[in-house]
């Protein structure tokens, strides 16, 4: 009795990628994309860390990018697509929250460094130009005041001539007349007010602006 051989079912690329998004679709949605990623990111380090030719660093970057799209494949093809949506979700919103929180982490600071930079260099102006009418100079705040010099002549100078921009709103300069620094609103301005022949500068570095710790003041007199 002849023994029959038993046919061995080809199956094509295709087909066997139509399986794995089916029989898998919570591995393939998930699982496969996150594991590429991390190999070509770490593929990519070691490469640029020996200091391949660019364009197969950039190729290999590049390579990184299949991850989504064979997500997105899975969406159109596989039976079950809720794996497939939610890693694509996941994929857009995830980064989109990070990079928010990143960008905040890093400018806030920038900004309220940059008050304070603003707020010094205005007490340092003003001072040095109220010396020029002291020294015999007939005009000061940059030749915009006459002299004698008097706090109101300084606050209008200074206004006048200094085009720092807010750091928290770049379509407001910075220097203002004004003598409210408490309210959040006063964030990233340089206020300038006069107290009898006293100028009152007064700053909010960050918010929140009723916090002592977060504001400066500084007085300069008039002699």
């Amino acid at each position: 009795m002849k023994k029959t051989k038993k046919t061995k079912t080809k199956i094509g690329i295709w087909a066997r990628i139509r399986n794995i998004y089916n029989d898998s679709p919570w591995h393939a949605a998930f699982t496969y994309p996150i594991a590429y990623i991390i190999l070509w990111t770490v593929v990519f380090t070691i490469f640029v860390s020996i200091n391949v030719p660019d364009i197969i660093g950039y190729t290999l970057m590049i390579a990184i990018f299949i991850a989504p799209i064979w997500v997105l494949i899975g969406l159109i093809i596989a039976k079950k697509r809720l794996p497939y949506l939610l890693s694509l979700l996941t994929g857009l919103v995830v980064p989109m929250f990070i990079a928010t929180f990143a960008y905040q982490g890093f400018t806030g600071p920038a900004k309220t460094a940059a008050a304070k930079t603003m707020y010094a260099q205005t007490v340092k102006y003003i001072s040095a130009e109220i010396q020029k009418c002291k020294l015999g100079e007939s005009k000061f705040m940059s030749n915009n005041q006459d002299c004698p010099a008097t706090a109101l002549k300084a606050i209008n100078g200074a206004v006048a001539t200094m085009t720092d921009v807010n750091p928290f709103d770049a379509a407001k300069l910075s220097v203002r007349s004004s003598n409210s620094n408490t309210n959040d609103e006063d964030v990233g301005y340089v206020s300038l007010s006069v107290s009898g022949s006293n100028i009152i500068i007064k700053t909010c570095i960050k918010t929140p602006c009723r916090k002592e710790e977060n504001r400066l003041q500084a007085s300069i007199g008039i002699e």
